[in-house]
């Protein structure tokens, strides 16, 4: 490390303190506010708990605007003091000068992809189930669309998808159900076009089955049953969203469904989404690092940040609009995930190569 790593790296990480500060500052005024003027129960416990699981969640959420912003701020000193020409006149190539800042911010996306395995998604349905257990104005609708849960029995997992479900009569359309064994291994397929929640008891009054450890397909089901944790009265909070699955169970849906021939775009986009918001930062951090170098301007380097920010946000939210909003297959959006990583190895080979002054 030589005098210019340090300074880089000291300077950098004392700006990115203070821009969390501030930033986990704002979050924490937002979620008490929010709490006290818009949950039913006033109560110390659960506004702490909703506060501190906002806050990892407000860092995740904010990271890209944190790691850039502090990026722009640091710049403004080192073009002040021009040391990025005294780097250059040293034989230090742009990449070399910023290497640590580089490798500091991808560890911390693979950090985010790490954590959205269960971590984040158990955020988020925390925060999730505390404002529709004690939010105003968040009362369970007549009809819940995409339900979703996974039961875990000695006998293996129950991926469990219902299409729509109406809680008040408890009937419902457009049932899923795969059963692994605990090894991953998959057992039996059920597929319901129409059935009954009663308690705490699913019923298929319509569909078919096919075992795979027995071999035998059931093209009419009659009388199959699933219980489940939960009663049809406590449905409405306890359904899970796609965002709070793990991105191993996830994964494996996605694998065995498309053996099977079922539609598992929703699945994939998820997947997608959540590899692309844990890169976002790096994503913007290393096209406005070479906008720096090239045009040694904070005003350029601002309209980079924008652009690249709004330009790199569309594309890592491609898959989930394709597969919920235009029912088009997310393999789509690999496209624009491909032209993106071929546009952040030139921005590293331009950093390399350096720019004229």
């Amino acid at each position: 490390m030589n005098i210019f790593d340090r300074y880089i790296s000291v300077n950098y990480l004392k700006i990115f303190s203070a821009v969390t500060a501030v930033a986990l500052g704002l979050t924490v005024i937002y979620s008490l506010t929010d709490f006290l003027l818009g949950f039913r129960v006033v109560s110390f416990g659960v506004g702490l708990s909703y506060v501190l699981n906002l806050i990892p969640l407000g860092f995740y959420i904010l990271s890209s605007l944190m790691v850039n912003v502090s990026l722009l701020i640091l710049f403004r000193r080192i073009f002040s003091r021009k040391l990025d020409l005294t780097a250059q006149s040293f034989g230090l190539s742009p990449l070399r000068f910023s290497l640590f800042l580089i490798g500091g911010v991808f560890l911390l996306s693979a950090l985010f992809l790490l954590l959205n395995e269960s971590f984040l998604p158990s955020l988020f349905k925390r925060v999730w189930y505390i404002e529709k257990t004690y939010k105003k104005k968040q009362e369970v609708g007549r009809i819940v669309d995409r339900l979703w849960f996974v039961k875990e029995t000695e006998r293996g997992k129950y991926y469990v998808f219902v299409e729509s479900l109406d809680v008040e009569s408890g009937r419902f359309t457009g049932l899923f159900m795969l059963v692994t064994s605990p090894g991953g291994e998959v057992l039996e397929v059920v597929e319901g076009t129409l059935g009954r929640w009663r308690g705490h008891v699913i019923y298929v009054d319509r569909g078919s089955a096919y075992n795979f450890r027995e071999g035998y397909f059931v093209e009419e089901l009659r009388d199959f049953s699933l219980g489940t944790e939960v009663g049809l009265e406590e449905i409405g909070i306890f359904a899970e969203k796609m965002e709070h699955v793990r991105i191993s169970s996830l994964l494996t849906l996605y694998i065995k469904g498309s053996r099977l021939g079922l539609d598992t775009d929703r699945y994939l986009s998820e997947v997608l989404y959540r590899a692309g918001m844990s890169f976002l930062p790096f994503i913007v951090f290393l096209p406005l690092l070479a906008s720096l170098f090239r045009f040694r301007s904070l005003g350029a380097g601002m309209a980079s940040f924008l652009i690249h920010l709004i330009a790199g946000w569309l594309v890592v939210i491609s898959p989930k609009l394709l597969a919920d909003k235009a029912g088009l297959p997310p393999h789509y959006a690999l496209i624009g995930y491909t032209l993106l990583l071929a546009y952040l190895l030139k921005g590293t080979h331009d950093l390399a190569k350096g720019f004229r002054i």
